[in-house]
């Protein structure tokens, strides 16, 4: 995959995953401030760092949750180099439906596929 496009979609999964986070924070600011005086600062800010991102996460609707795991997953894709190709098939995904769905990991005719399923079984 061309390594600009991919730039771009991995700026765009970032965005999403700031975006969702954002919202959130904005949404329950009180919230935040409760877990924000739990973390501990100091030497262990990163871990701090990770146990809030934690608690917001498990403060997130199951949507926003399941949002935020497909961009860490594509993210990861990106990472080992096998982002682009579809899970199922293991074809390549179009670059316009990357674009479109950064975090899609099924090209579209799986994708399809997987909706038909799901309407068959209820």
């Amino acid at each position: 995959m061309d390594k600009k496009l991919l730039e771009e979609i991995k700026k765009k999964l970032l965005a999403k995953k700031q975006e969702i986070i954002e919202n959130f924070e904005r949404e329950h600011s009180s919230e935040i401030s409760e877990i924000e005086s739990e973390n501990v600062i100091g030497d262990i800010v990163d871990e701090a760092n990770s146990v809030y991102e934690l608690q917001i996460f498990n403060k997130l609707s199951e949507k926003e949750q399941n949002e935020l795991i497909e961009i860490e997953e594509a993210l990861a894709r990106i990472a080992e180099g096998v982002y682009g190709k579809c899970v199922s098939c293991g074809n390549e995904i179009d670059p316009k439906r990357l674009l479109a769905i950064p975090e899609t990991k099924k090209c579209i005719k799986c994708k399809q596929l997987e909706e038909r399923n799901k309407i068959r079984l209820g």
